[in-house]
This record gives structure tokens, C-alpha cells and sequence, in this order.
């Protein structure tokens, strides 16, 4: 399979170029479009963006209110052969963060920064393997089955794109999520289901130089209930993490409200409920210790997924490896990915390695050749799935 090395460079250099990060993806949306029209597919744009606005802070509202929502990409690509299933192959469009001023560089075949940016390889590199994959099979004129790409928007904040999509808008009968860090022999089969919580400790206000003793500090009743608590990884399933902590107003003032946030993720059902419980429990009794009030609040994120080599999605992945040149890896995640929302809408899916290292960070890097071998990846699944009905690829 021979690739024009330079032109999937190029085609990455330019998207890394492109400043879209969540929530802010019109121009990468426009790019797409413009692009995918050019070579021929039946694209268009769906309305997840304005369902997705719902529950942004005001600001951000505000400023997403002088532009046009931006909704997920989707294009099909007619095949030309039948009784070949329909493969989705999807990527996001937005950043976790502004990649504005971005300087990339290429040294030793590895594409990075200044050091003053993210590099954006998560997910520009699953959109250039995309991308680069349908120009190679028009420019070889190579058969297939029915094909669609869907583009999503704010993965980073919340998987809202893939969320958001409309089960009648899904027209494939397994989908391949171009997204996950690391090289591409590795195909993610299995992720945790993410619950969060909130826990609001109410305490009693009080001067805090006059009549201390008649408040009662919710942060105190805070750090009790925290402190019995495990955090980080509980075990090889099941991970923890309280990320925010708020509560006061001024110094002079005792707390009589504090706020924690967190999450609970485990690809073990019964685990996660465990735990959950753990740190319901661990709150109350903090709580009944000092004599104060609590709400306790838990909400599902996305699903988790478990799937394995007899799953047909995870087979085509593997020969789809194997003609990349590399020997396939199945492998867990610990993070969550459009791949929970896809197979949570009935979609088997798999998360696939696109070659980004220390992705959401500023010495984020690429290696040319997985990214090479990312877009030979997506062409090889769909030759494989061709050659299901006796088509030979050259």
C-alpha cells in the first residue's frame, strides 16, 4: 500500500493549523465540508450543536451566540459492491484546548511544537487517516462497500457530538473511532462507565474573629469525609477523582457551604457501585458526625463497553492492522470516547490508535510513520470487508 508520504504531512500540518477547540469547531466543520464535497460525497451537517449548548456557562453562550452552532460532519460514500456491511469511521474535530500560534515542526520523522501550544495530533491525526484514506481510494479507484464519516464536535467536554447524533442518522453496521493515543497497532475493545457526583455540605455562618464557635465550617466537614476517602486508581478496573472543591465566600465569614466534584469510572458494574456507595457513605458520615445537612447527587456520563476477537468489529480491526504492517494489540482504556456513545446506541465500535503521545498537552507529538500507518489502518478495514465478498485488493 503505498502512500504519498508528503501529502498526508501536508494535509496534517494544514488541520493542526486550524484553531478549533470545543465548542468553537466551524472552521474545521467548514473545512470538511468544503473538502469532502470536493471529492465527491454526499456530506451535510447535523443540529448536535444546539442541543450541545444547553448547560454551558453564560459566557460561553454569549460568545457562541454571535456564530453559527456548529453541528457534527457527516458524509456517505456509495459503494460499489454489495453484501459488504457499512463501516463508519469517525474522528472529532475540536481540541481540549486553543491551539492558537500553533508552530509545528518536524524533527526525526516526529511532528511537534514550540513548546508553546498543544499540537492538536488528538484528533487531527484520526481526521488526516480519514481523509488521506478516501483520496487514496478514489485516486486508486479501489471497491468497496458503503461508507460514512462522521466528524463530531466537543468530544473533550463531554462526548456531546456523538452523544447528540440521531440513531437515524447512523447508517453503518460497525463504526472505527480514530481517536485513541498511542500507535496503531492497538485497538481499545474495552472502557469503563463514568459516573459523577456532586456532594453540597451546608454548615452555619459565622464571624469567624467573634463568634466562631457558634458556625459550623462546611470545608472542615469536607476534608472529614475526604480524608477516609481512596482516590486514583482503586484497582485495575476502577479508578476515582474528586476534581473540584468550592465553598466560602471571604475569610472573615465561616463556610457554610462547600461543593465537590468527582468521578467513579470502572469497566466492572458491580465495582463501580461499590464505590459510589464508598463515597456516599463516607459524606453522611461526615456529615451526621458534625451535624449538618447533604445532597448528594450522581449522574451516568457514558456507558462502558466490552467487546472481543469474536466480536466482527474487532476482527476487521485486526486484519485492518495486519495490512497496515503491524501486529494488532487489543488493549483496555481507562478513559471514555465517542466509542461508548457509539455502542451504547447499538453500534459495535472500536477506538483505534492514530500515534498521538502526551495528547492535551504542550509536548504532545506524532510520529510521521503512525500516522502513515493510521491511514493505512482505515484503508486496510475497508479492503478487508470488501474482500468478504471475494474482491481481491490489490
Amino acid at each position: 500500500m503505498q502512500l504519498n508520504q508528503q501529502q498526508v504531512i501536508d494535509r496534517f500540518l494544514e488541520l493542526v493549523k486550524i484553531d478549533t477547540p470545543s465548542h468553537e469547531e466551524r472552521p474545521m466543520a467548514d473545512y470538511l465540508l468544503r473538502t469532502l464535497q470536493e471529492f465527491g460525497l454526499d456530506v451535510h451537517e447535523d443540529n448536535a450543536g444546539e442541543r450541545a449548548s444547553h448547560g454551558l456557562d453564560k459566557a460561553t453562550v454569549e460568545m457562541l451566540g454571535r456564530t453559527r452552532k456548529t453541528g457534527n460532519v457527516i458524509a456517505h460514500l456509495k459503494g460499489d459492491l454489495e453484501g459488504v456491511p457499512a463501516l463508519m469511521f469517525t474522528a472529532h474535530m475540536d481540541t481540549v484546548v486553543s491551539a492558537k500560534g500553533i508552530s509545528p515542526q518536524i524533527q526525526n520523522g516526529v511532528i511537534k511544537t514550540d513548546g508553546k501550544t498543544i499540537l492538536g495530533a488528538d484528533d487531527r491525526a484520526g481526521i488526516t487517516a480519514i481523509l488521506e484514506a478516501i483520496r487514496f481510494l478514489k485516486e486508486q479507484d479501489i471497491r468497496h462497500g458503503d461508507l460514512q464519516f462522521v466528524f463530531t464536535i466537543a468530544e473533550e467536554t463531554g462526548l456531546y457530538g456523538s452523544l447528540f447524533l440521531e440513531p437515524d442518522e447512523i447508517k453503518s453496521q460497525y463504526a472505527f473511532v480514530m481517536d485513541s493515543g498511542g500507535p496503531p497497532d492497538t485497538i481499545i475493545t474495552m472502557a469503563p462507565t463514568e459516573v459523577d457526583f456532586i456532594a453540597r455540605i451546608y454548615g452555619k455562618a459565622a464571624h469567624s474573629g467573634v463568634n466562631p464557635e457558634d458556625g459550623l465550617n462546611a470545608i472542615s466537614v469536607t476534608a472529614d469525609a475526604i480524608s477516609g476517602l481512596k482516590l486514583g486508581r482503586i484497582d485495575e478496573e476502577t479508578t476515582t477523582n474528586i476534581g473540584i472543591i468550592q465553598g466560602g465566600e471571604r475569610t472573615n465569614i465561616v463556610c457554610d457551604r462547600c461543593e465537590v466534584r468527582g468521578e467513579v469510572r470502572s469497566r466492572n458494574g458491580q465495582k463501580l457501585s461499590e464505590q459510589l456507595a464508598k463515597i456516599r457513605s463516607a459524606f453522611e458520615l461526615a456529615c451526621e458526625k458534625w451535624g449538618t445537612r447533604l445532597d448528594f447527587e450522581e449522574q451516568k456520563i457514558y456507558l462502558g463497553f466490552n467487546l472481543n476477537e469474536d466480536d466482527e468489529v474487532v476482527r476487521l480491526a485486526m486484519e485492518g492492522v495486519r495490512r497496515a504492517g503491524l501486529e494488532p494489540k487489543l488493549a483496555p482504556r481507562g478513559g471514555g470516547s465517542d466509542t461508548n456513545n457509539f455502542n451504547a446506541k447499538g453500534i459495535p465500535a472500536v477506538n483505534l490508535g492514530v500515534g498521538a503521545t502526551n495528547d492535551h498537552t504542550v509536548e504532545e507529538s506524532l510520529k510521521v510513520q503512525d500516522l502513515l500507518d493510521a491511514t493505512r489502518l482505515v484503508i486496510g478495514i475497508i479492503q478487508t470487508a470488501a474482500e468478504r465478498t471475494g474482491v481481491k485488493s490489490s
